[in-house]
């Protein structure tokens, strides 16, 4: 009876870490996965805001702040001025876990 129970307790503590580690590997995999959706998006974004700047070759083309959904993410933006000849700082956000 006493081996049964010790028994049982050693299989219940294994599976109780083998779920923990399995869980942990799911949270890594999708927060990974996030990270790239969101980072696919932003460079998306700011190609597109960028070659407008640079078809226009002015400052108006592109609103200094905006947002945009895509794919029912919103992603927002921000620009300042010129930093130089050919040259713009351009901010570009988007929260991963939405």
């Amino acid at each position: 009876m006493l081996q049964t129970l010790v028994m049982s307790v050693i299989l219940s503590m294994i599976a109780a870490m083998v779920m923990k580690w399995v869980l942990s590997r799911y949270v890594l995999a999708a927060r990974n996965y996030r990270a790239n959706e969101a980072a696919a998006r932003v460079k998306g974004i700011t190609s597109s805001k960028m070659s407008n700047f640079w078809n226009y070759a002015n400052l108006s083309a592109i609103p200094t702040s905006d947002s945009v959904t895509v794919d029912g993410k919103t992603v927002s933006y921000s620009r300042t001025g010129l930093m130089g000849p050919g040259t713009m700082r351009f901010t570009v956000t988007l929260d991963e876990e939405q």
